[in-house]
């Protein structure tokens, strides 16, 4: 039987706790907006129109991860985390000062929305890496699922608040307040960045070759059958799980037939999922954690979906059950991902996994928005349920021969 610890250990680490506060605030702000580009897009274009150009959105924020990337890999391994990871944020408060101006003005178009995506996804491209490793850096290695865990935790919970703060700040304030406040949320964890050690710091690269190291980095993934297989799991997730709560947007327009409240209903749900799923996980043992087969967790997001493409007033319950499917599966991967690799490589295995993450899901979520075009974004839905089940049916029929194979060996 799986033991449990506190769930909120790793808040013992000062430095953990001095990122974990600010990034709690940034979040907040992230989320706000998040759901109101997300509203932006789905109310610029006619309603036959709005599932492809979210979907556009989202693939545009994520193409550069798949080619920066590894880059980042190799940049956070040379020059540490902590830097790189304060750069992306103040990227991304530049960014969201833009949106602000230009929805004030209301001179947002189209093409400008599709540039601050594009100019997002290369910030993203080196936060989630440089954002993974700073923390698998700062926390006892023991204490690094239940880190992941409580970052989950305040993820999630911003994506739970976060939509219901943003149809408040609209309805009273204006689209173009939203957007600030985003920018304000980031300047916490800006000013605490810097101050916080970090153990990388130690390692001082000289001479190295780029390109060697990249491949290095490549190499050391392919070869070690464990994170190979995770990162199998994950790349099914990242391309048919994630544009679940991605196109949610027009789902709850065109599906649920409710509007901005509806919508951020649906998101908290998903964010009250996720909290609770991080509360799990953050009390699992570490070794506990990370010899859990995901696919499980991959098998429920992928029923929780096709459920709600049948009967779509179930996504507000069914988006819980996906919310804490996906924090236990992140947090299972992820965890897996760095105990399995060593400090000087962590860079750039955790740069690969955030390729997959962050490539694939806008991936999906573009060609099932476009899809959603096509066949409605109900069938849609249907299609990203049945290929996780799919999935988690092939991957346990292999697990399945490789065990009966064991004994005559």
């Amino acid at each position: 039987m799986a033991k449990y610890s506190n769930p909120f250990r790793a808040l013992r680490s000062r430095n953990y706790l001095m990122f974990w506060v600010p990034q709690s605030i940034s979040l907040i702000g992230t989320w706000i907006d998040t759901t109101l580009r997300g509203w932006v897009g789905v109310n610029i274009l006619p309603e036959n129109k709005a599932a492809g150009f979210i979907g556009l959105i989202a693939f545009l924020k994520g193409f550069p991860t798949v080619i920066l990337s590894p880059v980042s890999g190799v940049l956070i391994d040379w020059f540490g985390p902590r830097e790189v990871l304060f750069l992306t944020q103040l990227a991304d408060t530049i960014n969201a000062c833009f949106m602000a101006y230009l929805v004030y003005r209301n001179i947002l178009t189209p093409t400008q929305l599709l540039i601050l995506s594009v100019l997002m996804g290369v910030s993203a491209s080196f936060y989630l890496p440089s954002r993974n490793t700073f923390i698998g850096n700062i926390v006892p290695k023991n204490h690094l699922p239940n880190a992941l865990a409580l970052h989950s935790m305040i993820f999630n919970v911003a994506r739970m608040i976060g939509p219901s703060i943003a149809g408040f700040v609209v309805r009273y304030y204006g689209l173009s307040f939203g957007f600030l406040i985003n920018a304000v949320s980031f300047v916490p964890l800006l000013i605490i960045l810097p101050m916080i050690p970090c153990e990388s710091e130690k390692i001082h690269v000289q001479n190295r070759s780029f390109f060697k190291d990249l491949v290095e980095g490549v190499r050391f993934v392919s070869k070690n059958r464990t994170i190979s297989l995770t990162f199998y799991s994950l790349i099914v997730y990242a391309f048919f799980g994630m544009p679940y709560s991605m196109l949610m947007q027009a789902f709850a327009k065109s599906a649920v037939k409710t509007g901005l409240v509806g919508y951020g209903l649906m998101m908290g749900s998903m964010g009250l999922g996720a909290f609770v799923g991080a509360l799990i996980a953050g009390g699992m043992e570490p070794e506990h954690v990370t010899s859990i087969k995901e696919e499980y967790f991959v098998l429920l997001i992928g029923v929780s979906t096709l459920i709600s493409s049948i009967y779509p007033p179930a996504a507000y319950v069914m988006s819980f059950v996906n919310g804490a499917g996906q924090t236990i599966f992140f947090n299972i991967t992820n965890s897996r991902t760095q105990f399995l690799s060593p400090l000087s490589m962590r860079g750039r295995t955790m740069s690969l996994y955030a390729l997959i993450n962050n490539g694939g899901s806008p991936t999906g979520a573009f060609v099932f928005g476009l899809l959603g075009n096509l066949i409605g974004i109900k069938s849609s839905y249907t299609v990203l349920g049945i290929a996780m089940v799919i999935y988690f049916v092939i991957r346990r029929y292999l697990n399945n021969g490789q065990e009966k194979l064991k004994p005559s060996n």
